[in-house]
């Protein structure tokens, strides 16, 4: 597994992920930084160890939990691998859970959303390919805002499904890839 691809380097390869060339290095990296600092504390509240963290990712913490109070989502997984043993490639959920009596594959966002829909039905799809009892059946992606707002967008997962499996099928035809 160590040389599958990962989701969203298969999406970024075949331009189907967020272009973000005409964003400055500097924005880009401290826009990085942000959203590995809320994926951390999201990951640390669901698990129960949160302890403190800095006052510029507050504002997104508190669209985070205003977004689990209004919905009524419950984790079942936080920031965890999945991999798809017959199209061999891994991702990483930020959120499996419940909503409305639904499994849901969540993505959380301080930015870019493109390429969203297809980053979360490689996940739904490998997620159910490992858990064929526990199926996931919807996706969303959850937008957190500087000003401690969300937006919730739900995908739709069979329309971004061929669309993954049609881009990861690019990806191992590129020349130097040899279908692997």
């Amino acid at each position: 597994m160590k040389d599958w691809p990962r989701v969203t380097r298969v999406l970024e390869a075949v331009g189907l992920g967020p272009d973000l060339s005409m964003v400055p290095a500097d924005v880009l990296t401290a826009a990085q930084k942000r959203g590995t600092a809320v994926h951390e504390a999201i990951e640390a509240l669901a698990y129960g160890y949160f302890e403190d963290c800095d006052a510029a990712i507050t504002p997104y913490l508190d669209a985070y939990k205003k977004f689990m109070a209004e919905s009524g989502h419950t984790a079942i997984a936080s920031e965890i691998e999945v991999a798809h043993p017959e199209w061999k490639y891994i991702g990483h959920p930020d959120r499996v859970g419940w909503m409305l009596k639904h499994r849901i594959v969540i993505d959380f966002k301080t930015g870019e959303t493109d390429g969203v829909a297809y980053q979360l039905a490689a996940y739904a799809e490998a997620w159910n390919a490992q858990h064929p009892t526990e199926k996931v059946s919807s996706a969303a992606v959850v937008e957190l805002r500087d000003t401690g707002a969300y937006r919730f967008t739900e995908i739709d997962l069979p329309a971004a499904r061929p669309v993954w499996f049609a881009a990861l099928t690019v990806y191992r035809a590129q020349p130097g890839r040899n279908g692997a």
